[in-house]
């Protein structure tokens, strides 16, 4: 079926995150930070999240796969690997999924403080 705007909205939904921003504070280069950004499906279809994709090879993220429900949650498990990467860390993960908008941005930063040699 089609709306007034000519969109279709057959499979679109919704999703509300706790929080779109996760700050580690600092950290000692080579460690890895994780963090699960939290989410509720909003809408009233089926979420289905087809990827979420790091800035970087050193922010990777583990997502649903499984379609979550209407009124139904789950998290993007975020992990940053800070070896080789001392200073200010700013990374973005986006998440795409049948909503609208179809992509969403989740932030990871923190200091990491060089190792000493």
């Amino acid at each position: 079926s089609a709306t007034a705007d000519g969109k279709s909205d057959a499979a679109v939904s919704a999703m509300k995150f706790e929080s779109d921003t996760f700050n580690f504070g600092e950290v000692v280069e080579g460690e890895r930070v994780s963090h699960a950004f939290k989410f509720t499906n909003t809408g009233k279809n089926n979420l289905i999240i087809t990827n979420a994709a790091g800035s970087c090879g050193c922010t990777v993220p583990e997502w649903p796969k499984a379609p979550i429900p209407p009124g139904g949650s789950g998290t993007i498990d975020v992990v940053f690997n800070s070896e080789g990467r001392p200073g200010t860390a700013n990374k973005t993960v986006t998440v795409y999924a049948n909503t609208e908008p179809a992509t969403y941005k989740l932030y990871v930063m923190g200091n990491v403080k060089p190792t000493s040699k």
